[in-house]
């Protein structure tokens, strides 16, 4: 488990398409602050977390930007979000943030 989460953080790294290893299911984001939290569970989907990556190989279908708003008010501010494939990016990830917790 720990080298996969070691390859799930070197992958968040270089950016979203190496994260396509997840698969079709899965979710991953980047925050803005290192987190301390290990785990979160999040609509029935358990979220590992290692330093300012969490990551879900499987995960419900649901708007990706309702989810990232939701995500961001429980661990704080996203800078990368792909959830089941899907990217979100400029306006959309600038609105994901206006729920995020305060750090």
């Amino acid at each position: 488990m720990r080298k996969l989460l070691i390859a799930v953080a070197a992958l968040a790294a270089t950016g979203g398409p190496a994260m396509a290893a997840l698969g079709p299911e899965g979710a991953w984001l980047k925050l803005a602050a290192v987190t301390t939290v290990d785990h979160i569970v999040f609509d029935g989907a358990v979220w590992r977390c290692r330093a300012d990556v969490c990551f879900s190989p499987r995960v419900k279908a649901l708007p990706p930007l309702r989810s990232c708003k939701r995500l961001a008010r429980q661990i704080g501010a996203v800078t990368a979000f792909n959830y089941r494939g899907e990217a979100l990016e400029g306006d959309d990830l600038a609105a994901c943030n206006t729920t995020a917790k305060a750090s």
